[in-house]
């Protein structure tokens, strides 16, 4: 199993997560499929994170906004922190949350809002897979 990074989505990771969270993240997937990481690591963090046709804060409020209409509340916290790595404000990040009741209901919105609100108590820390 091999320990291989692609740089470039290392360098993105960092930006958007921390240093240090994206070596996390690929070396657990290295340890589980070495191929699908390297994969991984090309095509989203390498690839399409690492492309400057729309502002990262903006694509930040789009992954948000899925993962709000697509239920996929636990990946919200490690968006809420590429977020405001990229600049946004709470207030910003509420309102990509509110403006998805009409796609998403209002249950999914207060269950966003909720992760939303534990995110901040625990004091906006990074979470995710590669914790």
């Amino acid at each position: 199993m091999s320990e291989e990074f692609y740089p470039p989505a290392i360098r993105r990771g960092d930006t958007q997560y921390g240093e240090g969270y994206t070596e996390k993240l690929f070396g657990r997937l290295n340890k589980l499929d070495s191929d699908f990481s390297m994969l991984f690591q090309q095509f989203i963090h390498g690839g399409l994170y690492d492309r400057d046709v729309l502002p990262h804060k903006t694509r930040e409020f789009c992954a948000l906004a899925a993962l709000c209409v697509t239920g996929r509340f636990n990946q919200m916290r490690s968006h809420f922190t590429a977020a405001r790595s990229y600049g946004a404000t709470d207030k910003e990040i509420m309102e990509v949350i509110f403006q998805m009741s009409p796609y998403s209901g209002v249950p999914a919105v207060l269950e966003s809002l909720q992760v939303f609100e534990d995110w901040l108590e625990a004091g906006g820390a990074m979470t995710g897979y590669g914790k």
